[in-house]
């Protein structure tokens, strides 16, 4: 049957591909069937890991750096985010964007199997009780309910509601299943909801440490859930989830470049991390290949290779206060070769935009594969999500203006003039709301929430239309050949991909398309 070939092929895949998330090492099969697989707490493990592998899938998409990647999908067409590559110029950016064009099809044909992966994973775990017992199965069971979260809002955040399969029995018997139509956005929302309840979060360890770092827990369910309700602008809902996250014991480094150090990993503000390790095996980061310039030298003398690929425009980069330290992480100024020597480059001078450098090298890595373990969510997102949440509920309180300090502070150590007041908004919700969102530019800078961000401020369209934001830069000498959409081509569809036409083909009709596609 083709759920038991879905099964086996990525059984063998994760086993060859990729690494290995806390605990959890998979087995070697090459030849399963319904009668030797799954029968061992080893087949558990590899179950588990199957799904944990939909997150990377190889070294290059989903959660990775990669162009198609979750990361790059929740950048590319804001004004954080440029590049030279022709692939983004010849359609993303300009918003000619069509069905199963580059790169809207990517995301849709990676997670809707990963939910069925998920769910086909749980059926198989449920007959294997007597071999695991029922506190371990419960655990296995409640780290893939949250993962399968996480893809399902990965998917209703780019393309809204999309049909997948969750009940048990579709996913078994796959042979059987006939497509069922989209569901509203309600029902989507009560989906991600159902494998994020209270109940199922209890089972998870409140942080998870040591072997088991990298692995669902309480902190990461509770994030996605975070994330599902501030989508969903339910604010007294971001408000609990924030709180409970910090109840969980998670807080701010004290300086800020720190947060992604190789020497720093584990760190205390660290909520969902996906674990690397310096090698080619799909488990590695290759952040920084991605971003850096072909004549980049490394000042610890490192191999290095730089793909010039990804930048901030420096539109963007203007918008930092000078003295702001999360403006160190894009870098300027770096050293770059020169015949035999070196020299010191002014990007501003050669380059589109500044270099987003928030990862650190790994010494122990190669020119392309580094070890440093890629951040997917970490505590600032919950403090700024509180603040935006209680300026929605009540205006701008001291509460708010507080949480947004307490973030401010790290950015501007021992410089109290720079720190919010409440008098400033006068009770003025919008001035507040505004200020969040720059706020929250700063903050988040190229960690992939700035579509989301502008989407639910309704600002997307129009910072994508605006002339000031799409890489011109006068000053800049490569500014003006790299300019995005000039036709102000966006339009309010733009807030959702289109849903591949092959999918609706497949299903005969039965799902239907996005508006405006």
């Amino acid at each position: 049957m083709r759920n038991k070939l879905y099964i086996t092929i990525f059984t063998i895949m994760s086993t060859i591909l990729g690494g290995c998330e806390g605990g959890l090492e998979p087995e070697i099969y090459d030849n399963l069937t319904g009668d030797n697989f799954p029968k061992t707490e080893a087949d558990a493990k590899t179950l588990v890991y199957s799904v944990y592998y939909q997150f990377r899938h190889g070294e290059w998409n989903r959660y990775n750096s990669d162009n198609q990647s979750r990361l790059v999908q929740g950048l590319f067409c804001t004004d954080e985010f440029t590049c030279h590559w022709n692939g983004f110029h010849d359609t993303p950016f300009n918003f000619h964007w069509q069905p199963d064009q580059f790169p809207f099809s990517d995301m849709y044909y990676m997670f809707v199997p990963a939910v069925t992966t998920a769910t086909s994973a749980m059926a198989q775990l449920r007959k294997m009780e007597n071999v695991l017992g029922s506190e371990l199965l419960k655990r296995y069971i409640a780290e893939i309910k949250v993962a399968r979260a996480y893809f399902m809002y990965d998917l209703y955040n780019l393309y809204g509601p999309v049909s997948v399969i969750t009940k048990e029995e579709d996913a078994v018997n796959i042979n059987d299943y006939t497509y069922q139509p989209r569901p509203t956005n309600e029902e989507m929302v009560k989906l991600i909801e159902a494998d994020l309840t209270d109940e199922i979060i209890s089972i998870l360890p409140e942080q998870c440490e040591g072997d088991e770092y990298g692995r669902m827990d309480q902190g990461a369910a509770q994030m996605c859930k975070l994330k599902l309700y501030l989508h969903e602008k339910n604010w007294q809902g971001v408000i609990d989830c924030a709180d409970k996250i910090k109840a969980l014991g998670y807080g701010l480094e004290p300086v800020y470049k720190d947060i992604w150090s190789i020497d720093n990993e584990q760190n205390n503000e660290i909520i969902f991390p996906l674990v690397c390790k310096p090698s080619p095996e799909g488990v590695a980061n290759n952040f920084r290949a991605h971003v850096l310039p072909p004549d980049w030298v490394s000042e610890q003398g490192l191999p290095s290779q730089g793909w010039n690929g990804y930048k901030v425009p420096w539109e963007f980069y203007d918008t930092f206060d000078k003295v702001d330290k999360r403006r160190e992480t894009l870098v300027r100024y770096y050293k770059a070769k020169k015949g035999e020597t070196t020299e010191t480059i002014d990007a501003r001078e050669k380059w589109y935009g500044a270099i987003p450098l928030k990862y650190s090298e790994d010494p122990a890595g190669t020119d392309v594969n580094q070890g440093v373990d890629y951040i997917v969510y970490r505590y600032a997102d919950v403090i700024l999500a509180k603040a935006e949440a209680l300026n929605e509920i009540n205006g701008p309180t001291k509460e708010a203006i507080d949480l947004i300090n307490d973030i401010r502070e790290r950015a501007f150590p021992n410089m109290p003039e720079k720190l919010l007041k409440l008098e400033d908004f006068a009770g003025d919700k919008d001035k507040l709301r505004e200020h969040i969102l720059k706020e929250r530019g700063w903050e988040l800078c190229f960690e992939g929430c700035r579509r989301e961000d502008l989407i639910r401020h309704g600002k997307f369209v129009e910072y994508a239309n605006d002339p000031k934001r799409n890489g011109a830069d006068p000053t800049c000498l490569a500014g003006n050949k790299y300019i995005k959409n000039p036709q102000g081509n966006a339009k309010p569809h733009h807030v959702l991909y289109p849903i591949p036409n092959k999918a609706i083909v497949e299903s005969k009709g039965v799902l239907k398309q996005n508006e405006g596609y």
